[in-house]
């Protein structure tokens, strides 16, 4: 009987301890379950506010362009890398290649400004027709100013040059023609109205002459054949001022010299001759 009761004794023991382990975990994990959950809310705390920062640092790389936000943006990004942020990513490797087509744009649009050549040109035209990304729109449109300003330079240049190699032409082809002893020129103007005179009946000595006026696209040069002849004006005074008038000397379509002798207003009826100095 004795037996019996220490074995009772003993189950009661046991069943008391028992019960208090019982109520010892429960009461010891009710606060580690509650300690993991607040453990998470930082966490994902933490993780709101890193993905928030990428996020602003990401904006600002696109707004500024500079190379330290930039830098800032990837790192801000390698922060994320539990969650693998593939959009932001993304993002920058776009930035990247849209930055790289408009310093290669700006580099070809400083090169034709330097060099004013018709390739490097055309270069830069197809550099600024390639920015098509909404992000480059303005870029586009100032690399496009900037082009055209130069074609207008290269044109104003370029008609310069046209202009002064046409002057030196001229005065070169003037200078001839004072230099050829035959033909019609401002030299011999003169010996062919002396020799129209003399060929008329009249005395030479009794006119004075003005200087000549040439007209016509080529006076005072000779003309060339099949091309619109030159011509010179000569006013003219009779010394005992009974008369004055005009001589008109032309070279002809066929190389002949004409002179034509003109009163007053009007055509002397026998002023007509074409006259040759040999």
């Amino acid at each position: 009987m004795k037996a019996k009761m220490n074995k009772r004794v003993i189950v009661s023991i046991l069943v008391v301890v028992l019960i208090g382990v019982i109520s010892y975990v429960a009461y010891a994990y009710q606060p580690k379950a509650e300690h993991d959950k607040q453990v998470k809310l930082e966490r994902d705390k933490n993780y709101h506010k890193l993905a928030t920062s990428a996020d602003k640092a990401v904006e600002i790389a696109y707004n500024s362009r500079k190379n330290i936000d930039i830098e800032n943006a990837n790192k801000s990004i390698e922060k994320l890398k539990k969650s693998n942020p593939k959009d932001l990513k993304e993002k920058m490797g776009k930035l990247d290649k849209l930055l790289l087509e408009i310093d290669s744009t700006k580099v070809a649009v400083e090169k034709v400004d330097s060099s004013k050549i018709e390739a490097d040109l055309l270069n830069a035209q197809k550099a600024i027709d390639s920015l098509k990304d909404e992000y480059q729109a303005k870029d586009k449109s100032i690399f496009q100013e900037n082009l055209n300003n130069i074609k207008k330079a290269i044109a104003e240049q370029e008609a310069k040059i046209k202009a002064e190699q046409e002057v030196k032409v001229k005065v070169e082809q003037e200078r001839k023609a004072l230099e050829q002893p035959s033909g019609l020129n401002q030299n011999n103007v003169f010996d062919y109205i002396n020799k129209f005179l003399a060929m008329k009946g009249y005395n030479p000595d009794d006119y004075i002459l003005n200087n000549p006026i040439g007209n016509g696209p080529q006076a005072p040069t000779e003309t060339p054949a099949l091309d619109i002849p030159s011509s010179f004006d000569v006013k003219y005074q009779e010394k005992d001022g009974t008369g004055a008038g005009m001589f008109r000397v032309t070279k002809t379509l066929d190389g002949q010299i004409q002179v034509v002798k003109y009163i007053g207003g009007g055509f002397d009826i026998d002023g007509m001759e074409y006259v040759s100095l040999s």
